[in-house]
């Protein structure tokens, strides 16, 4: 299962840098925080065996860096005068 969570994460960073890179960073990067949060989310509800590349280090640990990872990035996008 925690390859699924992966791959979604891995294809929402995808989608998201290709908004960036076309000129929509606003757009691309609430999808790369998105991504980051979701990924906070598989690995708070998965097992450390069952979650595959999203376990890192400790469960807890994993769960608040990419939380607050997600919430810069969309502090970030939504604060910054622009567009």
């Amino acid at each position: 299962m925690g390859g699924y969570v992966y791959l979604g994460v891995l294809t929402a960073a995808i989608v998201g840098l290709g908004l960036v890179g076309f000129g929509h960073w606003r757009a691309g990067i609430i999808v790369l925080a998105a991504g980051v949060g979701a990924a906070s989310l598989g690995r708070a509800v998965l097992r450390t065996k069952d979650a595959g590349m999203l376990a890192v280090r400790n469960r807890w640990f994993d769960v608040a860096l990419l939380a607050l990872t997600a919430g810069a990035l969309w502090i970030l996008a939504v604060t910054v005068p622009g567009d």
